[in-house]
């Protein structure tokens, strides 16, 4: 039996655990939190931070681990020490890096022209009067889940962002960037012996700009964008990828596609969160994101045929739509969610994914039903 250890064990990792579970592979599961929900799936679960290299190192030899993965962003660093000391499969350090630092990412990319926001990299004795062509968009270097992110329109505004991203920042460094007008989309693919695969293209949008928030809303698979608008977004992220090195692992490429092209905004060596890959992938393409991952993380062969072409999205609950999406779930239309969660009202101010009320999950064969169903809950 294939020994994998899973870094992560909190709600957005039990899809990845359970999935291994269900593939017969024995799964060690690391957190510092013994109370997470993944523990009590594991076959082995062990209390120790996700970011203790040293001491995931040893339990890897001792346990004799075939793989190892994880589906956040911070422990992709120890995927990648821990893949290349013991010969396994995953993304190099030099490629986790500069997956998990926007500033890497944005020189990397400003050095090879590829399209990218203007950027200025700040720390705690950067003089923030200099900055004067408004807006901007204020974020940690090294954050993930829209944390720390803000859109600023005045100095005043400017200062609190700052002094908010840099609470979020592990290198307490600070990315002040042009904002980039234009539609959103993230681009899921896998790479696997060099051979890198677009699995899908999901439209996103987003709510809380008005806020100076960037909080996604709603993800829509398959993306509604024209075969011109499909080759540009699709050519701009493999280029990236290229020029990154990625390798072995998937990636999640956030993107903003306007008149003057394709701008990428970040690049994950993960799957995409949000429930993009472990639900709307599948149920839109029929492609099993999860166990390409842990197939991946194995040195197994990966599987990307589309299956069938549906339409799959995820509308996210808030202070405006809640009343909306309760009275929907128990209506007829329901037969098209997958699942749901909803959560107790809150009329807090949502400022990251984190903050969200619930979501629906849907699928529909037809983009045009897809579309009536967003109408109403929307």
């Amino acid at each position: 039996m294939k020994k994998l250890l899973i870094l992560g064990a909190g709600e957005m990792q039990l899809p990845i655990i359970e999935k291994a579970k269900s593939l017969g592979v024995y799964t060690i599961v690391a957190d510092m939190n013994a109370s997470a929900v993944g523990m009590q799936y594991a076959d082995r679960a062990l209390v120790v931070s996700t970011m203790d290299l040293d001491m995931l190192k040893q339990y890897a030899l001792e346990l004799d681990i075939d793989g190892i993965l994880t589906t956040s962003d911070a422990p992709v660093n120890i995927v990648a020490s821990i893949s290349e000391e013991f010969g396994l499969p995953a993304m190099s350090s030099n490629v986790a890096s500069i997956c998990t630092n926007k500033y890497l990412q944005r020189k990397l990319f400003r050095e090879n022209q590829i399209l990218t926001p203007s950027f200025y990299l700040c720390n705690q004795s950067t003089e923030l009067s200099s900055f004067c062509d408004f807006p901007y968009v204020v974020k940690p270097v090294d954050s993930s889940a829209s944390r720390g992110v803000q859109l600023v329109n005045g100095m005043e505004e400017l200062r609190k962002a700052f002094e908010n991203a840099m609470l979020y920042s592990r290198h307490h460094q600070v990315l002040i960037e042009d904002f980039i007008v234009g539609r959103e989309f993230s681009v899921e693919t896998f790479t696997q012996n060099n051979e890198t695969s677009i699995v899908a293209i999901t439209e996103k949008m987003v709510i809380g700009e008005k806020q100076g928030y960037f909080v996604e809303d709603t993800h829509i698979e398959p993306a509604r964008i024209s075969e011109q608008e499909y080759k540009l977004i699709a050519d701009t992220v493999l280029n990236a990828i290229k020029l990154i090195g990625l390798d072995n692992c998937p990636s999640h490429t956030e993107v903003k596609l306007n008149d003057t092209g394709a701008y990428i905004i970040e690049i994950a060596c993960r799957l995409g969160g949000d429930y993009i890959t472990s639900d709307l992938v599948p149920l839109s393409t029929g492609v099993d994101m999860l166990g390409n991952l842990i197939n991946c993380s194995l040195g197994m062969p990966i599987d990307i045929v589309h299956k069938y072409h549906k339409c799959s999205a995820i509308q996210f609950l808030n202070t405006l739509n809640y009343e909306r999406c309760v009275n929907f779930v128990k209506s007829s239309y329901s037969l098209a969610v997958v699942r749901y969660d909803i959560k107790p009202y809150s009329d807090a101010v949502i400022m990251s994914s984190l903050d969200r009320l619930g979501y629906i999950i849907l699928q529909t064969d037809t983009m045009g039903k897809m579309e009536e169903i967003l109408r109403m809950i929307k």
